[in-house]
């Protein structure tokens, strides 16, 4: 596929970022270009997702269509509810735009498939509300400000109902070094097929990559890898699970397996991108309210070496 495409292509869940006064060292894990980045050009031809029936081809610009996004696997998914096919113009976007008709996220987006239907109801209302705003939200906080509670409950219920990602959809890989990449237009990271050599993975970063250039259509079968500090996963496991004895146990929530209790929502298989991002939100601010519960407590208590590391192990775990 062209390099122009991965250039030019607005991937999911794409916003502009917020002149916000936030103070935090956790910058990647907010992927957006600088405000005055240039406008990348308009792709010209049509394209098809990888698998997808050849006689439907699209062009870039119906592919980023916020209220048509495209469907190119509708026999693997349930009938989608109007909220999540198409939305409503002119604020409320199609829920698949970012979040696929698969519920996987990408890492400036979220994974939302078998969450429960109170916790995303929960979360859209912590949008609306103001609970919930950093500069990878402007088009969520659009979105919760004008959906209707009938639509909401819809989108909620279809993506609860989904139990199993239909494909590995993340690799975590420990390394000293991964392969050089840059954020495109969306927020979305990519290999730099030009660049030669390695960049160092240092102890408070990850970088998290789409496996190949499909994800700019929207394909929901290309996941990504997460390059992690060596002896991260190890390091956020004893983290994660208490023996350090110094906090809660984060499976006393989210379950022993970290699958998800009650309306605590799934932590194994997130991208551990979005895992940090949540963290840091949780640290400055960002991300407030009665409904973090019990996370009040334990998140000042966590560097930001221990946020990447428990995220790191989280990642790695089966979803």
């Amino acid at each position: 596929m062209r390099k122009s495409i991965m250039i030019s292509a607005i991937l999911l869940c794409a916003g502009a970022a917020l002149a916000a006064s936030q103070s935090h060292t956790l910058d990647w894990a907010y992927p957006n270009l600088p405000p005055n980045a240039p406008v990348p050009p308009d792709v010209k031809g049509t394209f098809t997702a990888q698998g997808a029936p050849k006689t439907m081809k699209l062009t870039m610009k119906q592919i980023n269509d916020p209220f048509s996004p495209p469907d190119w696997f509708p026999k693997e998914h349930a009938p989608m509810p109007v909220a999540v096919l198409h939305g409503h113009a002119p604020q409320v976007r199609a829920c698949m735009q970012c979040h696929l008709a698969t519920g996987e996220g990408h890492p400036e987006s979220a994974t939302i498939w078998g969450l429960s239907v109170p916790y995303i109801i929960e979360q859209t209302h912590a949008f609306r509300d103001g609970n919930r705003n950093n500069s990878r939200s402007t088009n969520m906080v659009a979105v919760a400000k004008a959906i209707s509670e009938s639509d909401l409950r819809q989108a909620a219920a279809y993506y609860a109902a989904i139990r199993r990602s239909p494909q590995k959809w993340l690799r975590v890989v420990e390394s000293p070094t991964a392969p050089p990449s840059h954020v495109v237009s969306g927020g979305g990271r990519f290999f730099d097929k030009n660049a030669k050599g390695t960049v160092p993975v240092p102890p408070t970063q990850i970088f998290e990559v789409a496996e190949n250039d499909e994800v700019t259509l929207r394909n929901p079968h290309v996941g990504f890898v997460a390059f992690v500090p060596p002896g991260s996963i190890a390091k956020g496991r004893v983290v994660a699970l208490g023996s350090r004895g110094r906090m809660r146990t984060c499976a006393s929530c989210h379950g022993e397996d970290l699958r998800g209790h009650d309306d605590a929502p799934a932590l194994a298989g997130r991208s551990p991108t979005y895992m940090v991002r949540q963290m840091s939100d949780m640290m400055i601010g960002a991300r407030k309210g009665p409904v973090l519960g019990k996370m009040k407590d334990i998140i000042p208590k966590l560097s930001e070496q221990d946020m990447v590391n428990v995220a790191a192990y989280m990642a790695s775990l089966p979803p």
